[in-house]
C-alpha cells in the first residue's frame, strides 16, 4: 500500500538540466574561456597553498587544433585524484575551491583567499563550446611526485567515464571538441581577445602554444611600480581618451552604526573630458573580483549623481550571481557603494579646493549631467553652482557671468520651439536668456535663487509682454479696425527692437490645449475621459479666439507708425498689413501645421506681388 503522505524525492533529468545550465545561465559562449581559465588558475593556487614550493612557477597554456576542431587548456596546478573528479568535477553545485577558501584551517593563508571558484557550475560552461569534453588530470603527491593519472570523458548527454591512464605530468588538461556553431573560438585573435578580456590581470602566465610571450599582462595598473603612469596608459588604451582627473581607490572603513568594517578596494575612478546627458553620460565601472573580469559598465556601484565618472574596481568581497556575469545585490554591495562614494566625494572636494582649473574643466565638460544630479545633493551643488555653465543666447555662461548682464535676475525659456521671439525681445533689452529646455535646468536655477535671496528667476517663454509697455490705442484705431474686420485679435504695445513690426502672443500651453481641443472635437476620447478633459479646458478659461493668438503691433516701429497715419488703405497698404501679420505668425513658430504655413507663405507672396504691381 502506498503512503500518499510519505516524503518524495525530486527527480532530475540530467541531460535537460545540463542544457539549461550550460546554454541559459550565460549570455555568451565565450564565457566558457573565463571559467576554464578560472579553474586552471585555482588549481595553481591550490598547489601553492598546499605544497608551498619555493621554485614553483604557475603556467596555463592554450592550444588550438583547427583541423580537427579541438581546443585544449593545460595547467601545471595541483591536479585532481579520482575521488575529487567524482566529488567535484562530476557533481553539479559543489566547488572544491569554495570549500578550500572557506576552510578555517587555511584562512591565514593569503593565497587561499585568491581562489576564484564559487558555485561548482563553471565546468558546465564547457558545453557552450563543446559537444565532448575530456579532462586528464594528475595530482601532486605530498612528496612532490605525480600520482595516478585519470581521464574524465563526458558528453552533454549527462554521461561520463573515469578511467586510469598512463602516467602524465602533474596538472590538468581540458580538451574540448568544439561545436560547429562555436568554431569562431578556434580563431587565435578571437581566443586571445577573450583571454585578455577575462584574465588579463590573473597572476598566472597564460600562453598560446608556440608563442613565448604570455597573452595576459598579469599585473593590474594599480599594482605596478609606477601606478599613475600605468593607469593613464590603461585608460588611453582601453577607453581611447585622456582623463581630466584620476582617483585611486583604497581600502575604506564603512560605518555600520554599531561598528565599522573595512572594505578591501582597489582600482581607480576617472573623469572623461566631456559627456552628454542621456546620450554619452557614464556612471559605470568595469568590475574585477580576485583579478578576474566580471562585468563591464556596471551601473550601480557609483552613486547616482556621479554620472560623469567611469572607472575600474577590484574588490574580493563582492558576491557574484551564479553566472558570475553580474553582482549579487546584498549588504556587501551596499558597503562597497558607500566606500566608493565616500572616497569619490573626498577626492572631488579636495580637487575643488586645490586645483580650481581642473575642477572647472570637469564641471564645464559635463554640465548637462552635473546639473541634473547637483539639484539632488546639496554638498555637491555647493561645489558646482558657480562653475557649471548654461546655454544662453550669448553662448555658454556660468551664472555669475550671466548675472553681470542682468539686474540680479535669471531669465530663461523652457519650450523646445517658439521661444525665438521672446529671446529677441529680451536681447533687445540687453538681457541674455538661459536655455532651460533640459529638464533639470529650471530646478537648478530656482535652487540657486533660493540660496541667493537677492536673486529672482523669470520664465520668459509665453511672457513676451514682460518686455512691452502699454500705449494708447487711439492713434492706431484704423489699423486695429482693419485686422479686427479680418477676424484677427490685435493690440498695440511698444517694445524693442524697433525693426520688429509685430509679434504673435499665445496663452501658455497653447499647443497642448489646441491638440486637446481637436482630439475632443474628433471624438478620440471615451466619454468619461472626454468629460474630464473638457472640464480641464474649461477651468483654463481659454477661448477658441485665445488659441488663435493675438497680434501685437509695435508702436516703436517706424513702419507701424507710418501706417497708423492712414485713415484709408490702398492695395499696397493692405498688402503690407497682411505681410506683417503672416510674418508674425511664422516668426512665433507656434500652432501652425504644414497647411497653415503654406497658406501664410502664399499670402506673403501675394502681398509682395501686390506691392510690385
Amino acid at each position: 500500500m502506498v503512503n500518499e503522505n510519505a516524503q518524495q524525492q525530486f527527480k532530475l533529468h540530467l541531460p535537460g538540466l545540463l542544457t539549461i545550465l550550460s546554454e541559459n545561465l550565460y549570455t555568451t559562449r565565450k564565457v566558457a574561456i573565463r571559467e576554464l581559465l578560472q579553474n586552471a588558475h585555482d588549481s595553481t593556487v591550490r598547489r601553492r597553498v598546499e605544497m608551498r614550493e619555493p621554485d614553483y612557477t604557475p603556467r596555463i597554456t592554450l592550444r588550438i587544433d583547427q583541423e580537427i576542431g579541438w581546443l585544449t587548456v593545460r595547467d601545471n596546478g595541483f591536479g585532481l585524484n579520482r575521488e575529487e573528479i567524482e566529488e567535484y568535477l562530476a557533481t553539479i553545485g559543489r566547488s572544491y575551491t569554495r570549500e578550500m577558501r572557506d576552510d578555517p584551517s587555511l584562512s591565514w593563508l593569503e593565497d587561499a583567499t585568491s581562489l576564484i571558484g564559487q558555485f561548482g557550475l563553471g565546468f558546465l560552461s564547457a558545453f557552450l563550446l563543446a559537444s565532448d569534453v575530456i579532462v586528464t588530470s594528475c595530482q601532486m603527491q605530498p612528496d612532490g611526485k605525480p600520482g595516478q593519472t585519470f581521464r574524465f570523458t563526458c558528453a552533454n548527454d549527462g554521461h561520463y567515464v573515469v578511467t586510469p591512464v598512463d602516467q602524465g605530468e602533474i596538472g590538468t588538461v581540458v580538451a574540448l571538441k568544439v561545436k560547429p556553431e562555436a568554431a569562431y573560438i578556434l580563431q587565435e585573435p578571437t581566443l586571445v581577445a577573450a583571454v585578455r578580456q577575462y584574465a588579463d590581470f590573473l597572476p598566472v602566465s597564460i600562453f598560446i602554444e608556440g608563442d613565448p610571450a604570455p597573452v595576459n599582462s598579469l599585473t593590474p595598473p594599480w599594482e605596478q611600480a609606477d601606478v599613475h603612469s600605468a593607469t593613464l596608459d590603461y585608460i588611453r588604451r582601453e577607453y581611447k581618451l585622456e582623463p581630466l582627473f584620476v582617483l585611486f581607490l583604497e581600502d575604506a572603513n564603512v560605518d555600520l552604526g554599531h561598528d565599522q568594517m573595512v572594505v578591501p578596494l582597489r582600482g581607480f575612478l576617472f573623469i572623461p573630458p566631456s559627456s552628454v546627458a542621456s546620450l554619452h553620460e557614464y556612471g559605470d565601472v568595469r568590475v574585477f573580483v580576485r583579478r578576474m573580469f566580471i562585468t563591464d559598465r556596471h551601473k550601480t556601484l557609483l552613486p547616482p549623481w556621479a554620472r560623469f565618472v567611469q572607472g575600474v574596481i577590484e574588490c574580493p568581497d563582492l558576491e557574484l550571481t551564479a553566472s558570475r556575469e553580474d553582482l549579487h545585490e546584498n549588504d556587501t554591495l551596499l558597503f562597497v557603494q558607500q566606500a566608493i562614494e565616500m572616497q569619490l566625494l573626498a577626492g572631488l572636494n579636495h580637487l575643488a579646493k586645490t586645483n580650481r582649473t581642473i575642477w572647472q574643466q570637469i564641471v564645464r565638460g559635463h554640465s548637462d549631467v552635473i546639473i541634473g544630479w547637483a539639484i539632488k545633493d546639496n554638498e555637491f551643488f555647493d561645489h558646482v553652482r558657480d562653475i557649471v555653465t548654461f546655454r544662453t543666447s550669448r553662448g555658454r555662461l556660468t551664472l555669475p557671468e550671466y548675472l553681470q548682464s542682468t539686474d540680479k535676475t535669471l531669465y530663461y525659456v523652457t519650450r523646445e520651439n517658439g521661444t525665438l521671439q521672446e529671446e529677441v525681445l529680451a536681447e533687445s533689452h540687453d538681457i541674455p536668456v538661459i536655455d532651460a529646455k533640459w529638464f533639470s535646468v529650471e530646478p537648478f536655477l530656482r535652487k540657486y535663487a533660493e540660496l541667493n535671496h537677492n536673486i529672482t528667476v523669470v520664465q520668459v517663454d509665453g511672457e513676451a509682454e514682460y518686455f512691452m509697455r502699454p500705449v494708447s490705442s487711439e492713434p492706431y484705431k484704423h489699423l486695429l479696425a482693419y485686422y479686427q474686420a479680418r477676424g484677427i485679435r490685435v493690440q498695440v504695445k511698444a517694445f524693442k527692437p524697433s525693426s520688429m513690426p509685430g509679434i504673435m502672443l499665445y496663452p501658455p500651453d497653447v499647443e497642448f490645449l489646441q491638440e486637446t481641443r481637436q482630439a475632443l472635437d474628433s471624438g478620440e476620447f471615451p466619454d468619461p475621459i472626454a468629460n474630464m478633459v473638457e472640464g480641464y479646458i474649461s477651468r483654463r478659461n481659454v477661448s477658441e479666439e485665445d488659441l488663435r493668438g493675438t497680434l501685437s503691433l509695435n508702436a516703436s516701429c517706424p513702419l507701424i507708425d507710418q501706417l497708423s497715419e492712414q485713415s484709408t488703405f490702398s492695395n499696397s497698404h493692405t498688402a503690407t498689413l497682411d505681410i506683417v501679420y503672416q510674418f508674425a505668425r511664422l516668426f512665433a513658430g507656434r500652432t501652425l501645421n504644414s497647411a497653415d504655413a503654406v497658406g501664410a507663405y502664399q499670402e506673403i507672396i501675394d502681398g509682395l506681388e501686390a506691392l510690385l504691381s
